[in-house]
């Protein structure tokens, strides 16, 4: 709808009139034909029809367009009374100002701002409208206005329940109020305390039993590497038992050795004989340096061992060494008795002779 053609002083063209409502245009639009139209008064015609509501010629909402600038300023130029002068107000302004001067006009009714408080419903409040300039008095007389309790219990009150309030029974409830919402809080936090120490403990019991299984394997691992240090142990006291014999062999052959030089020229068939009692020495001694290599063959290989036993140890990786072979070492150690018997008795028969 556009203004109120009475509203205006003085002159107003006829080509600033709505075609539609027949009143000054408001917020105006023009369609092709050059006719201008209030913009709600255009929108609510073309719902019904599809025509210029002055020629009838075919009309949409998309052609229309804004209005001719020099039709805007004709417009804007228009003096007119304020809304409010009824109320008083005897303010005459430009149209294009009209707004502005209705914001701020001190006739204007407006509602009041006490609207009852935070405890308070909005549709509870102070549902007066008053002038603009007599809302400072208002204000100061509304019964919904709200201020701090004059004992100091901290409530903000209006003014029509002051008579009522009662600070004690009021710091009461807000003190149940609190005691409640502690009380819950602090049930959270034992739930999620209890909730925390449960998973704990499911914790600790899954750590126990892998310790206890770790325990269990290491005593495995460390009775395997017991068994084959004693094995090991054995094995080294035969080698040393094996080496003893061997060194009384030797001492034994050098003393027949010592023996069987003499100062005399023998006998063809006992140079014979002392010959072939060298030759076993000989023979004899190279059997004994043989063996001894053999055994210091056996303490680098010992050595070896218990090195790699030390490093199986490291790395849980454990393995039965080879056992030693005693059955060679005995034979190895009758075939010297045989070979020292028969130098003792070829010794006796030199002697003899």
């Amino acid at each position: 709808m556009g203004y109120d053609l009475e509203r205006f002083v003085g002159y107003v063209n006829e080509g600033l009139l709505c075609c539609v409502c027949r009143d000054v245009l408001e917020r105006p639009l023009q369609a092709p034909c050059e006719h201008a139209y209030c913009s709600a008064c255009i929108s609510s015609w073309l719902v019904h029809h599809r025509s210029c509501p002055e020629d009838r010629l075919p009309l949409d909402v998309g052609s229309l367009k804004p209005l001719y600038r020099y039709m805007r300023n004709d417009l804007n130029r228009l003096q007119i009374l304020c809304a409010n002068a009824g109320q008083g107000c005897e303010v005459v302004c430009s149209l294009e100002s009209l707004h502005t001067h209705e914001d701020e006009c001190e006739f204007a009714f407006i509602s009041c701002s006490n609207t009852g408080g935070e405890y308070v419903c909005y549709h509870c409040g102070c549902s007066l409208q008053v002038e603009r300039r007599g809302l400072v008095a208002h204000l100061s007389e509304c019964n919904f206005r709200s201020r701090e309790c004059h004992n100091g219990c901290g409530h903000t009150l209006l003014s029509i329940d002051q008579s009522q309030h009662n600070c004690v029974a009021e710091l009461r409830t807000e003190v149940e109020m609190l005691r409640a919402e502690m009380l819950c809080k602090v049930e959270e936090v034992r739930r999620e305390m209890e909730s925390r120490l449960d998973s704990q403990r499911r914790h600790m019991v899954q750590k126990e039993s892998q310790l206890k299984n770790d325990v269990e394997e290491l005593k495995g691992q460390l009775s395997c590497v017991m068994c084959d240090m004693r094995a090991l142990l054995g094995a080294e006291r035969l080698r040393r038992q094996e080496l003893a014999e061997a060194e009384l062999e030797k001492r034994e052959l050098l003393e027949l050795l010592r023996d069987m030089q003499p100062t005399r020229s023998l006998h063809p068939v006992e140079q014979t004989c002392r010959d072939q009692h060298q030759g076993a020495l000989q023979t004899s001694g190279r059997e004994l340096h043989s063996e001894q290599t053999r055994h210091k063959q056996r303490e680098a290989s010992l050595h070896a061992s218990s090195l790699s036993l030390h490093s199986a140890q490291a790395i849980n990786i454990s393995g039965p060494p080879p056992s030693p072979q005693l059955g060679d070492g005995t034979r190895k150690g009758g075939t010297r008795s045989l070979t020292l018997d028969c130098i003792k008795r070829k010794s006796r028969e030199v002697t003899a002779i």
